[in-house]
């Protein structure tokens, strides 16, 4: 039988995620589309729908850490967001956690969940004739790709044809330590993902827990935890001894690292910004913040080995003060250090072995040989996102690195990525047919996690592929 272009049918676009960034890409495709068009919004978690992970969450003390005037969905629309925030005032008001609804606010997080929603739902009802969004719960396992389309494979054994996909898959859990006693992480007192509906209720059933890594992940876990009545020792396990850091009032900082300037090193700029901090009276947050236009750039500038020595010796103390709490939540996190329950520990994990009731855990304390023992009855790893994507047990991504659809970068950060966010192949080859944004572009933007950065891409993301005229319609 003949195959032939059936020139009567849509164009079809897969998205894969619907957390914020895959989310967002649909939304402008739907805005955005002047022709008939199916788009097709595939998440494998019902509740993450319209949510992804970070904002899949009931609990009140889960707070925004960018304020609300920071939080629009649309870059050409800043107040977006707090416009919709005002419109909700009263149940945001019920909150504990919130005194006030302004730009400077930090929000609770489930709210922005119903946020992305409502957005979503306003562009599909918006939508200009021939334009529909599909939403499709299932799990995604295989790519194949072929000269006029993609098969998108399902867990269910469903088959779907489109002209494009699009890679939104947001952060994967963490990676398990390394050089331990492996056979411990199939044990029920650990938990390799802290995002897990079942971590909460499996902690609040313990004495004691070990929370491995001291970043943003720690802190929702310590204070849920909390607010929820856990009575137990909550032990943390920094290997650096570094602690979160807090969003403070402040005016925006004069200040910019000439992105042309050679030779481009991140020691050089560190001096810069001491002899800034040095010289004036702005607070480093506001330094911080004012590096972020250009944080991109530079990061482009710099040569393999620079990105690596960065990595190895400052990023930790980037992501500490870029990445920041809302001070309601530095302050409850600062109470249950004060009180006694919540314990801080420097150091490195040696090895767990679990006995009948808990779980012995050896720590090299920094910068000794001294080692402790530490008897917890639970373990959770909250170390990071893993970005090394041939160590994530993803099936897809598994399917597409041995194919050679997709490449890790170089630096073990994410996916290899072009400027327009299409993905690059085994081979060094462009893809016209796969892309990606978010997190999967780490390695080729460094600043590309959080909502300001994301919502540029999806918009751009939606503009290419409506503006590219080799997309074929379905193969009948």
């Amino acid at each position: 039988m003949t195959m032939e272009h059936d020139l009567s049918r849509p164009t079809e676009i897969a998205i894969i995620g619907a957390g914020f960034s895959g989310t967002m890409v649909a939304v402008q495709l739907l805005r955005q589309a002047c022709q008939p068009l199916i788009v097709h919004l595939i998440e494998q978690t019902p509740r993450q729908f319209a949510r992804g992970v970070a904002y899949d969450t009931e609990a009140e003390c889960h707070l925004l850490n960018v304020s609300a005037g920071n939080m629009s969905a649309f870059p050409d629309n800043p107040e977006h967001f707090l416009r919709w925030a005002k419109a909700h005032e009263p149940d945001l008001l019920d909150s504990p956690c919130v005194e006030a609804v302004t730009d400077k606010s930090f929000l609770p997080r489930r709210a922005y969940g119903d946020y992305l929603t409502w957005v979503l739902e306003q562009a599909e009802q918006s939508v200009l004739p021939g334009v529909r969004l599909i939403r499709t719960f299932d799990e995604v396992t295989d790519l194949r790709i072929e000269p006029a389309y993609v098969d998108v494979h399902f867990n269910s054994g469903k088959i779907l044809q489109v002209g494009r996909v699009v890679l939104a898959l947001g952060n994967f859990p963490p990676g398990n330590p390394t050089r331990i006693n492996f056979t411990f992480y199939e044990s029920p007192r650990y938990h390799g993902n802290p995002w897990a509906a079942s971590v909460i209720p499996a902690l609040l059933q313990t004495e004691s827990c070990l929370l491995i890594g001291s970043g943003l992940t720690m802190v929702d876990l310590a204070v849920t935890l909390s607010q929820s009545g856990y009575r137990g020792k909550i032990h943390v396990l920094s290997r650096r001894g570094l602690w979160p850091k807090a969003h403070v009032p402040g005016s925006p900082a004069v200040f910019a690292i000439d992105t042309e300037a050679k030779p481009a090193r991140t020691r050089a700029w560190l001096k810069i910004i001491r002899k800034h901090l040095y010289n004036t009276n702005d607070d480093w947050r506001s330094v911080i913040d004012a590096l972020r236009p250009s944080s991109q750039n530079l990061w482009k500038s710099l040569g393999l080995q620079e990105k690596r020595l960065f990595l190895r010796h400052l990023r930790p103390y980037w992501d500490l003060h870029r990445h920041r709490l809302a001070p309601a939540i530095a302050k409850r996190l600062e109470a249950l250090v004060n009180s006694g329950q919540l314990i801080r520990h420097s150091g490195r994990t040696l090895d767990f072995r679990e006995t009948e009731n808990t779980v012995e855990v050896n720590i090299q304390r920094r910068n000794s040989d001294e080692v402790e023992t530490l008897n917890v009855t639970a373990v959770v790893n909250c170390s990071g996102s893993e970005s090394n994507y041939r160590k994530l047990e993803s099936l897809l991504i598994k399917n597409l690195l041995a194919q050679g659809l997709v490449c890790p970068d170089t630096l073990g950060l994410g996916l290899k990525v072009g400027e327009n966010g299409a993905l690059i192949d085994a081979a060094d080859t462009l893809s016209e047919q796969l892309f990606t944004l978010g997190p999967p572009q780490k390695g080729f933007l460094w600043e590309t996690t959080a909502v300001p950065e994301i919502r540029v891409q999806a918009a751009n993301l939606a503009s290419l592929l409506l503006a590219d005229t080799s997309l074929k319609p379905l193969i009948e």
